[in-house]
């Protein structure tokens, strides 16, 4: 092109231009429609300061031909295809695979937020979100709070995810129906169907794992996608048109990069709030677009952006698998603790009592990937003194397997992990050592017994959850915390079939006050 040219003759390049931010080297270059290719480089030197090389002079030429609301500019490519997924998404698109897939993860994503009921972070959250009147009414589950979409969703998020019992995203571990929350908040609010609730759970999904997979971080974080996925997901409930949906998508975003610290350490209760401030601001974000608010064109490829930022370039795939979405390959949790002990509880613990009694081990050594021994291994891990910590802990988690030969809500309360010497004293013996050569959710345990005899264990995957054991553990949690069988079938009824449902409303106000909550 001439422009590029001109651009070349002058020694200074598209990157390089496009950091000058305010005009044109000599030449103009334009861009034309919301979607037109902004003037910009698509590969990122990791080690780029921002600072142009070269001294060049900057005039007039530049064209603002977006056409986006307040004079906004042309958005990034992937912003582009992003919002170009959402927007076409329709309920055509739900196939039989799908639609048992959503069932799937609602049924769990209720149950896991029943457990988290009462836990003290969720009551804080909860007299917060009491403290607010709005116009737009979403609920807080158990207390029969009214209040904003934003603060109530960030209230239920924190309680879906408080017992680290909700679903995980295979292989990584990680978590998705933490955007539930947002979506149903919304959904509540503007009385939206079952149908709609689907496909926007389903857009959430996807958008969040499509970038999490085809990104690569060179920072530490802790779930910077999950509002961004949960403002794209209520921008279609919303009925957002492309405008407004890269603004919420921006706004989402580019004020909020949750730091890993959460998961570092002694943990507090933000280990399990931090997914809820995400996606609190998601559902805000959607807001704000839904008014008019706009927010900065390019957060991934401009400069200062996700690109420069977090992670380099990287080429969005969306869908992420052709002719499957990621929504279908959704894994969950037997067990309400951390995702890579799952297969641990589930596969070795009861071949372990069978061949060793706890008095007769020696020592446990587990070798991890080591992102995960930094997250589960560092040494406050073996004195645990929250439920946070404890839940983290591969000492504490597999000790009280090995006891108990169970892990449940009830391993969790301060008696058992703060005074409970055979847990402490069998934990003593763990230690936990990355391996380098090891990746995703594999593992290696190696036990010894006092009498010199040694059982090596490698666990690869976890086993899957039917239908049919989700269900049971939802019928298991709502013994637990005290639902009735009467409202708890009603509710498997409402969740499982949500085609059925013409206003969302009503499987919410069914569980809008459960169990035996004390006063907030």
């Amino acid at each position: 092109m001439k422009d590029e040219q001109n651009v070349a003759s002058n020694g200074v390049d598209r990157r390089n231009l496009m950091k000058l931010s305010a005009g044109v080297l000599i030449t103009t270059i334009s861009s034309k429609g919301l979607f037109a290719e902004p003037p910009q480089e698509k590969s990122r030197s990791s080690n780029d300061s921002g600072r142009a090389t070269d001294v060049v002079e900057v005039g007039s030429g530049y064209k603002n031909e977006a056409n986006r609301a307040s004079g906004n500019g042309p958005v990034d490519e992937t912003t582009k295809k992003l919002v170009s997924f959402v927007h076409s998404f329709s309920e055509s698109q739900l196939t039989d695979s799908i639609n048992a897939a959503v069932s799937k993860v609602m049924i769990d994503s209720i149950a896991s937020l029943i457990s988290g009921f009462e836990a003290e972070p969720v009551r804080i959250a909860a007299r917060i979100a009491k403290m607010n009147h709005c116009d737009m009414k979403s609920t807080v589950f158990g207390y029969g709070v009214s209040s904003s979409p934003e603060l109530a969703a960030f209230a239920n998020s924190c309680m879906i995810r408080h017992t680290d019992f909700n679903d995980m995203e295979p292989p990584s571990g990680s978590h998705s129906s933490v955007m539930l929350p947002g979506i149903l908040a919304v959904g509540e609010a503007l009385h939206s169907t079952g149908l709609q609730i689907m496909v926007a759970t389903v857009v959430g999904y996807e958008i969040l794992w499509s970038v999490g997979r085809s990104a690569k971080r060179k920072v530490q974080l802790d779930g910077p996608y999950e509002g961004m996925a949960t403002a794209l997901a209520c921008g279609k409930l919303m009925g957002l048109n492309e405008d407004k949906l890269a603004n919420a998508l921006s706004l989402a975003i580019v004020p909020h990069l949750p730091m890993f610290v959460s998961h570092a350490g002694a943990l507090s209760h933000w280990k399990g709030c931090h997914s809820g401030m995400g996606v609190r601001e998601g559902v805000f974000a959607a807001i704000m677009a839904r008014e008019g608010m706009t927010g900065p064109a390019q957060p991934f490829e401009g400069r200062g952006g996700l690109w420069d930022t977090v992670t380099g370039s990287f080429d969005l795939k969306i869908p992420y698998t052709e002719g499957r979405l990621l929504i279908e390959d959704m894994g969950f949790k037997r067990f309400p603790a951390e995702g890579s002990t799952q297969g641990i509880l589930d596969q070795f613990i009861p071949q372990l009592r069978t061949w060793a009694k706890p008095e007769e081990i020696e020592s446990i050594r587990v070798e991890v990937p080591f992102s995960t021994s930094q997250e589960v291994g560092d040494p406050p891990k073996w004195d645990p003194r929250n439920r946070e910590t404890a839940d983290h802990s591969y000492a504490y988690v597999l000790s009280i397997g090995m006891i108990d030969g169970d892990v449940y809500l009830q391993s969790f309360k301060p008696e058992r992990y703060l005074a409970d010497n055979r847990v402490r004293a069998l934990m003593s013996k763990v230690t936990i050592r990355p391996n380098p050569e090891f990746k995703d959710l594999r593992k290696r345990i190696t036990v010894r017994k006092k009498s010199g005899e040694v059982m090596v264990k490698d666990l690869y995957d976890v086993r899957p959850m039917s239908h049919d054991d989700i269900v049971a553990k939802f019928n298991r949690i709502c013994t637990y915390m005290h639902v009735s069988d009467e409202q708890r079938d009603r509710a498997l009824s409402q969740w499982s079939n949500l085609r059925s449902i013409k206003d969302i409303a009503e499987p919410i106000s069914n569980l809008a006050s459960f169990g035996k909550p004390t006063p907030l």
